[in-house]
């Protein structure tokens, strides 16, 4: 079988553990090269993946001639620069979420892929996971009737801007968790934003040492009608049992739907050498399977069929931006204190 090259930029939690990962395993892929500011970080994953190059200059894996594809798993508001000397490279692009921190970061990146006639992927995995997927079939056979309401919770124990991310300053619970949340909700109601309010609070990360927001709360309105609540917090206490409570309600009026796949997993299996459990944390790795096992590699493996086969990707740069959008317009309401609508 003739494999597409793949390389990886960004080697940290994400594009080391799970984008390198997935182009190591899957059969038609092969990881090329991986690239990372830490120099010994790069060469660990390229060296854990059998990768043969390792970069700190993501232009010279840019260069090599057998990369088709490269994921960028960079920091949050680090996406731009690298994201459009792909395209111009004439390569493919993974993009992890959120596709950009400003509007006109996503819509750069949207106009290069664009121009450059490659193909982008924004790493919305929810849209693969099971119970988003179901609550997706459930909408579309009208089993809830139209929706008019959707509560959705995501949020991070003190973990993950403390311990996780290094650059939390720079980020903030708004950008790393409702960016899945506000694609959700647009994917499963197929309906654009037309105005959001919001409020946002700080200090208990400040006395941390970390200077954004604790949370925000949003209401987003939709141009049919329906109305969706973000809540987003990074400071939930580290002793809850996971580090992230994922929570949505889906209300229409014919029925009512409730998705909880942070704490209810009714049938967990923890051994010394393995483990087993529902999919609902994302990574339930198969050994066995030619598929990778989990929605995160699932989705990450989505990109590889776009490329390979040319399938549809499973987010476009367009749906990404709008995402982008919608999140840069709640943090000018939680800012002013007032509703803003979005174009």
């Amino acid at each position: 079988m003739n494999k597409t090259g793949f390389g990886v930029i960004g080697a940290g939690i994400v594009g080391g553990s799970l984008h390198a990962h997935v182009y190591h395993y899957l059969p038609q892929a092969e990881l090329v090269a991986v690239c990372d500011l830490d120099e010994a970080r790069a060469r660990e994953v390229a060296e854990r993946y059998a990768a043969p190059q390792a970069y700190t200059d993501y232009r010279e894996l840019l260069a090599l001639p057998e990369i088709a594809a490269v994921s960028i798993a960079t920091p949050d508001f680090a996406h731009r620069e690298i994201a459009v000397a792909a395209a111009e490279a004439g390569l493919h692009i993974l993009v992890e979420k959120p596709l950009a921190t400003t509007v006109e970061d996503a819509e750069a990146i949207v106009q290069a892929a664009d121009a450059a006639g490659v193909k982008l992927m924004v790493d919305f995995q929810n849209r693969v996971n099971p119970a988003f997927m179901a609550a997706r079939v459930a909408v579309q056979n009208g089993e809830l009737g139209a929706l008019k309401y959707i509560y959705a919770r995501l949020s991070n124990t003190t973990f993950v801007p403390t311990q996780m991310l290094s650059w939390a300053s720079r980020s903030s619970a708004l950008w790393f968790l409702a960016s899945h949340t506000v694609d959700m909700a647009c994917w499963l109601l197929q309906d654009k934003p037309k105005r959001v309010y919001a409020v946002s609070r700080s200090g208990v990360l400040q006395d941390m040492g970390i200077d954004t927001q604790d949370f925000h709360v949003a209401i987003v309105e939709f141009e049919r009608g329906a109305v969706v609540t973000l809540e987003n917090s990074w400071i939930l206490p580290e002793t809850e049992p996971n580090v992230f409570n994922l929570k949505m309600e889906l209300l229409g009026d014919d029925g009512v739907m409730y998705i909880n796949t942070s704490d209810n997993r009714m049938v967990e299996k923890y051994t010394r050498a393995d483990f087993s459990l529902p999919d609902t944390l994302g990574l339930t790795p198969n050994a066995d399977s030619a598929r990778l096992g989990g929605f995160v590699l699932e989705a990450i493996a989505r990109f590889v069929d776009a490329v390979v086969d040319d399938a549809p990707v499973l987010a476009t740069g367009e749906e990404a931006a709008l995402v982008t959008r919608v999140l840069a317009a709640i943090e000018v309401s939680a800012h002013s204190g007032q509703p803003v609508e979005l174009d």
